[in-house]
């Protein structure tokens, strides 16, 4: 079982709980989010599995994942690069935010991944498919599918 650590609004960590526990309740706590930039300066853009709890078959231009209970957000985006695109990279930190919707409340770090993009494996039981595209042409997507909600709050990092 996951046990994610729920946080107050100074993200200081008050209990820790089943992560079913933090979804159903909707109880804040830590993800991390990252940018997959490949060496042309193209970022990753994937469309989600059917099978994904929130928002299937919608588009990200960032991966990530919760923080575990005691795991440090750096260390989850280590985790988290290995499990969904099945490499490891350098990363920088480029900012924090609150991603506070209906569904959840999530303390995110927001950092930016550089990988050879011959290296990554995409998890297929996470993602329908993955394609490298310019901000350019991102940003011409953007209202032509539907994207992850966060993605309006960091398309200005790229």
């Amino acid at each position: 079982m996951e046990y994610l650590d729920v946080v107050n609004e100074e993200n200081e960590v008050i209990d820790k709980k089943p992560r079913e526990v933090v979804h159903e309740k909707g109880l804040p706590h830590r993800t991390v989010m990252f940018f997959v930039r490949s060496h042309d300066y193209k970022i990753l853009v994937t469309k989600r599995s059917e099978n994904k709890e929130f928002f299937p078959g919608y588009w990200s231009i960032v991966l990530g994942g919760h923080v575990a209970s005691g795991d440090t957000y750096e260390e989850t985006v280590s985790k988290e690069m290995k499990e969904e695109i099945n490499t490891l990279g350098e990363f920088k930190k480029l900012g924090e935010f609150v991603k506070d919707i209906d569904e959840e409340t999530e303390y995110v770090n927001l950092y930016e991944v550089h990988v050879n993009k011959d290296e990554i494996k995409l998890l297929d039981k996470e993602f329908e498919k993955g394609e490298f595209w310019s901000k350019e042409k991102i940003m011409e997507e953007l209202d032509k599918r539907n994207f992850l909600p966060e993605t309006y709050k960091v398309i200005d990092y790229i």
